[in-house]
């Protein structure tokens, strides 16, 4: 078993969060240069842009974390999982449930996949420079949760459980789910 935990260690939130912006500050500037190569972009200035893009976000961070939500409860067959707040963050977690790497893989990208095709469609109809700013903060923080899957690459990880305390990749399964798979065989 391994674990990631982000939020543990000041240094390392303040590293991700740089390289968040980065990450931010990059797909504006490669969304601005598809988006005038398709389409004309309803310029806005830099304000608007800031505002609304901020605006959206935080609308768009609560989708995020609510498909976060519901997909932990598809793929847990209804446990509801919990909130916590984590250097004012609300992230979506479900302890005491082990999920399958295809399972996790499929909770931490919905999201991801799902808002940016919304926003993209969105931008089909209102190619609004501030719809950009909107799908690129998503962008942003979804990185976390492409970082949370770099531990289930690893070929030996068999389960994933989302704690408290980080992320726990288990190269074996834990004792809990024998005893579960024992008490269904029998």
């Amino acid at each position: 078993m391994f674990k990631i935990d982000l939020f543990s260690h000041k240094k390392a939130v303040e590293g991700f969060i740089l390289f968040q912006f980065t990450i931010v500050m990059i797909s504006i500037l490669i969304a601005y240069k598809l988006a005038y190569s398709l389409t004309h972009i309803i310029e806005q200035n830099i304000v608007f842009n800031m505002i609304f893009g901020l605006i959206g976000f935080a609308v768009v961070y609560f989708l995020h974390e609510f498909i976060h939500n519901i997909m932990f409860r598809v793929m847990a067959k209804g446990n509801k999982p919990e909130y916590r707040i984590k250097r004012g963050l609300i992230t979506t977690h479900m302890p005491n449930v082990y999920f399958k790497k295809w399972q996790y893989i499929t909770i931490m990208l919905a999201p991801l996949v799902i808002i940016t095709s919304v926003l993209l469609i969105v931008f089909s109809f209102f190619a609004y420079s501030s719809i950009i700013f909107i799908a690129c903060f998503h962008l942003g923080y979804c990185v976390m949760d492409m970082y949370f899957l770099t531990g289930v690459f690893n070929k030996h990880v068999q389960l994933i459980e989302d704690t408290d305390e980080g992320i726990k990749y288990y190269t074996k399964a834990p004792a809990p789910v024998h005893e579960f798979q024992a008490e269904i065989k029998s």
